[in-house]
């Protein structure tokens, strides 16, 4: 069930006042800002703190936050275990430890693994809150640890896509209106699936080696020959960071897919994709709730191969074979 962030808060606050409030909760909700605020509101009202707008100011309430900042925009373990030490070490001043977690999504596997023991056993008069858009791309071990609070959209308009993601939708929807699904129509769908990626790839390299360019015209007599070096690096890196964020982005758009189905299995009025109403609901009538929760097991999967060092093209091919065969 979906909540408006007021009732979430109220739902907070009652936990709060009857002396049952969780130790983690995994906020989720298609606006970020809206569940960053919302965690700013929790941790006052828990606190008593008043007057506090952003995450900033909780970190300067002493509370812990954790965003991804580097340029592969990830949440890495050294980041997880330095927040592990201070709240194991720190002592809660008239009020609770607050751990915020934003984009949460962003946890590296490892960082995930090394986090688990601190949420699901955390030091006592501690709040973990977990902020995501996409709570499909956290592990499993992640979301039962967590009480869910989920901010439903404000418009009905579905949720924003890019041309990818729309490109993507519309290669779901034919594969799903035309014909039944096959290993061998599987097989085509991912060869979409992987040239839409190898085109975003296409498009975050040309991009850099522009910049890279225009670096290179403007510095490069100035400069020894140790910086283009260290910028050629630089937009290398940059570059397969994009690139796994927009991959991590089609992902994201299979899991959309597939719950979108689940939900209109149950009836559910609030769509992620109202353009493929039709579709989705004639398609979801012919799956079982079990078969669509492996078909999600099976992306759940990918996305957590696709953070280590696993053939990307093999995994990609499970997957599909498993998802959409």
């Amino acid at each position: 069930m979906a909540f408006a962030p007021d009732q979430a808060l109220a739902l907070l606050r009652a936990a709060h006042e009857k002396g049952r409030l969780g130790h983690a909760y995994l906020l989720t909700g298609p606006d970020l800002a809206e569940l960053q605020q919302l965690a700013v509101n929790a941790a006052g009202l828990i606190n008593g703190w008043t007057g506090d707008a952003t995450l900033d100011d909780l970190r300067q309430r002493g509370a812990l936050v954790l965003e991804p900042q580097s340029k592969i925009r990830s949440i890495k373990i050294d980041e997880v275990r330095d927040v592990i030490g201070q709240v194991q070490l720190s002592t809660a001043e008239g009020g609770h430890k607050i751990i915020v977690i934003s984009e949460a999504d962003r946890l590296t596997i490892p960082a995930t693994n090394a986090f688990l023991k601190t949420l699901e056993e955390p030091p006592p008069d501690t709040l973990i809150l977990l902020l995501t858009c996409s709570p499909e791309q956290l592990l499993e071990t992640v979301r039962s640890r967590c009480v869910r609070l989920a901010l439903y959209r404000k418009q009905a308009g579905g949720v924003d896509l890019t041309p990818p993601q729309r490109a993507l939708l519309d290669e779901l929807a034919v594969y799903f209106a035309v014909g039944a699904p096959s290993p061998t129509r599987a097989m085509g769908l991912l060869g979409v699936f992987q040239q839409l990626l190898g085109q975003l790839r296409e498009e975050i390299e040309d991009i850099h080696k522009d910049s890279l360019k225009e670096e290179m015209e403007h510095y490069n007599k100035s400069t020894d020959g140790s910086w283009l070096k260290e910028r050629k690096d630089y937009y290398a890196e940059l570059t397969i960071g994009e690139y796994k964020e927009k991959r991590n982005l089609l992902v994201a758009t299979l899991f959309i897919w597939l719950g979108e189905l689940l939900r209109r299995r149950h009836g559910l009025d609030r769509l992620d994709l109202p353009t493929y109403a039709a579709l989705t609901e004639r398609v979801a009538a012919t799956l079982s709730d079990e078969d669509l929760h492996q078909r999600l097991k099976a992306v759940e999967a990918l996305r957590r191969h696709l953070e280590t060092n696993v053939h990307e093209m093999l995994a990609m091919e499970v997957c599909f074979l498993q998802a959409f065969g």
